[in-house]
């Protein structure tokens, strides 16, 4: 099924999230029941492989420019990332019979491996390449785009909190009804605010805004608007609270289940293997902190990560990295 959605996807180009959730609801009938993620966590995951750009307030989304982009410590394998019509997919099936002899020529060197289905999203697409030169030479000749590990460029440029909360503007009087504000710990997350959570504030609050919800970081009288994980990693630092936890021996970065890393943080993280982060528990007596709340206890975790990377994905949120075995 996330396979047939994301040819949906590249063969339309764009669309509204109402003709989105149409289709995956159409495509949901042939799922065996309760098999298939919420449609929002189907387009969520769309964005963070690097698929799809969404814009939530204007409930529109697009599908991204096709690229080849190799992997770091991958053993020679390069990722395809964005729009897959129909006809790239035929041509990368076929290059040892492609009509252009060039790109047959290619096919010796750059081969296309068999797709690896993963859970809650597209299967994944890769090739093996014997030198990333050829890889570029088959992108120019197939007319899309190659990029030399993706990852770590996105992950230099990762925007900080000064630049993610001002990405929306700024809101001035109450954010909604029903304020919620962001818990210091506990099992719940977010916790009722008597009143009407009006300014001056300061922290992550979430209001009631017709069937969703608004997420706002206040400063005093003004307010942030920005996405639900931007605004608690917001809190996290400044309550200095470090909830990333990263295995040198592994080679994975391991994130809260219900604190997961921002959608351009996560997909920088994703790029560096294709994977969708995977379910993990963590030994809570591994803890650097001894701590054992319930953010402790149940994790997601992103693989093929070294630790420079590691690094510079949690100081972009002001995180202090947290080593485990």
């Amino acid at each position: 099924m996330q396979d047939e959605l994301l040819l949906w996807c590249s063969e339309r180009g764009a669309g509204s999230l109402d003709a989105f959730r149409d289709t995956y609801a159409w495509l949901e009938k042939g799922e065996q029941k309760g098999s298939a993620p919420d449609w929002r966590i189907a387009l969520y995951n769309l964005q963070v492989l690097g698929h799809a750009e969404v814009d939530w307030e204007a409930q529109t989304w697009s599908v991204t420019p096709p690229v080849l982009t190799t992997m770091p410590n991958s053993g020679g394998h390069a990722l395809l990332v964005g729009q897959r019509p129909l006809w790239l997919l035929q041509r990368l099936e076929r290059l040892h019979e492609d009509p252009g002899s060039d790109i047959a020529t290619l096919a010796q060197s750059v081969v296309p491996l068999p797709p690896f289905r993963q859970a809650g999203g597209p299967s994944v697409l890769m090739v093996t390449l014997v030198d990333p030169e050829d890889c570029r030479a088959l992108c120019k000749a197939l007319g899309i785009a190659f990029e030399d590990r993706a990852a770590d460029q996105l992950a230099r440029r990762l925007p900080r909190f000064q630049e993610m909360l001002a990405e929306r503007g700024v809101q001035r009087g109450p954010g909604g009804i029903q304020p919620q504000k962001m818990s210091e710990g506990g099992r719940d997350i977010w916790t009722d605010v008597e009143g009407h959570g009006e300014p001056p504030l300061h922290g992550a609050y979430r209001y009631q805004r017709y069937n969703t919800h608004r997420y706002i970081y206040w400063i005093g009288t003004k307010g942030f608007i920005a996405d639900k994980r931007t605004v608690v990693y917001a809190e996290l630092a400044r309550a200095e609270r470090w909830v990333l936890r990263y295995s040198p021996l592994r080679q994975e970065l391991y994130a809260p289940k219900r604190m997961q890393l921002p959608h351009l943080h996560a997909r920088a993280a994703v790029l560096r293997s294709g994977l969708l982060p995977q379910l993990a528990a963590l030994n809570p007596q591994a803890d650097p902190n001894g701590q054992v709340g319930p953010e402790h206890k149940s994790y997601v975790k992103y693989v093929n990560i070294d630790e420079p990377f590691a690094r510079q994905v949690a100081e972009s949120l002001y995180q202090k990295l947290q080593l485990v075995p």
